[in-house]
Order: C-alpha cells, then sequence, then structure tokens
C-alpha cells in the first residue's frame, strides 16, 4: 500500500533526520511509481536537510530533465556547487552531455566522476558507453575493465541492473554491461 509506506517514510524522516537514506527511499518511491513532480519535490525538501549528499543531487538531477535541459544544466551546476566531489553527481553531467553527443566533455566529467567515487558503478557503465558511441569496437576496453576492476564498485541502479549475480566480479559485471549496451 502505497499511502501507508509514505506514511511509514515520512515518520522515519521525522524521527530519524539524520538518516539521508530514508530521504533517499521517498524520493525513490515516488520515482517507482512515476510520480515525478512528488519525486522532484521530495528531493529538494530532502536537499534542505542534507545539503552535502550526492546521491540526492545526482537524483534531483535526474528528475530535472522533465523540467528541460536548461533546468537540469541549473541543478547540475548548483550540485557541483555543493558537493564538487561527487561521483554520482559528475555522473549525471556525463549523461546529460552524453546526449549531447558532446564526448570530450563526458569523458571529462566521467574522469572525475571514477576518481572521485570508483564505488558508483554506474560511472564505469556510463564510460563503457561513451567509448562505444565514440570509437566503438576499437574503444579502450580492456584500460576501462582494468580501472574497473581496481575500483571494484558495489553501487548504482544501472551496475546493479547488471549484477546478474551477488557473486559477480567487476570484470564480469561490467563485461554483461558491454552486452546490455
Amino acid at each position: 500500500d502505497i499511502e501507508k509506506a509514505r506514511a511509514i517514510l515520512s515518520k522515519a524522516r521525522q524521527e530519524t533526520k539524520h538518516e539521508w537514506k530514508v530521504f533517499l527511499e521517498s524520493v525513490l518511491l515516488e520515482m517507482r511509481q512515476n510520480n515525478i513532480k512528488l519525486a522532484i519535490s521530495e528531493a529538494e525538501s530532502a536537499l534542505t536537510v542534507h545539503r552535502g549528499t550526492g546521491r540526492l543531487w545526482a537524483l534531483l538531477i535526474q528528475l530535472k530533465q522533465s523540467e528541460g535541459e536548461e533546468e537540469q544544466q541549473r541543478i547540475f551546476q548548483e550540485g557541483l556547487k555543493e558537493v564538487p566531489k561527487s561521483g554520482e553527481v559528475w555522473c549525471e553531467g556525463a549523461r546529460m552531455a552524453l546526449l549531447k553527443k558532446d564526448y570530450v566533455q563526458a569523458r571529462r566529467y566521467l574522469e572525475f566522476a571514477v576518481q572521485f567515487t570508483p564505488q558508483y558503478g554506474d560511472s564505469f557503465i556510463e564510460y563503457m558507453r561513451l567509448e562505444l558511441l565514440e570509437k566503438g569496437e576499437n574503444g579502450d576496453l580492456a584500460h576501462l575493465e582494468q580501472l574497473c576492476v581496481n575500483a571494484e564498485p558495489n553501487y548504482g541502479a544501472m551496475w546493479l541492473y547488471c549484477k546478474r549475480h551477488h557473486l559477480d566480479s567487476s570484470l564480469q559485471v561490467i563485461r554483461f554491461a558491454k552486452q546490455v549496451l
């Protein structure tokens, strides 16, 4: 029951205000319900309390795509000012650049993303996508695979989608991601 879930999360946000993951779950609940406006509202509310949380900024950047490129770019810039070393935020900037086919900017952003937050697997998958878009099978996939193996990412929506078994290695996950892409 969605209303019951919202009530539980609302109570949890009041009682555990210090726990940013409760706020994250509120945003994700509305995203799963395809209630984008309410998800945006939840994300903005969460950021008033947890301003320095890159994952919340990244979600808001994703959600703002529904309001247009200019608004999404504005939130990306604001997020960078608040959390300049968030790989999640840099990865969202790379996704925006990839949509515009600005591969130079996307590469720059992804380099920051994997440097600042190597445990965020989505950055490696987006890097793989960039290599394939820009260079096809001639891209430097071996180097990217090695970066990924060394970083051992462990979260990200796309990363977890590509991780078919809990025992999959980073190499197995990034190679499956290539098949999916």
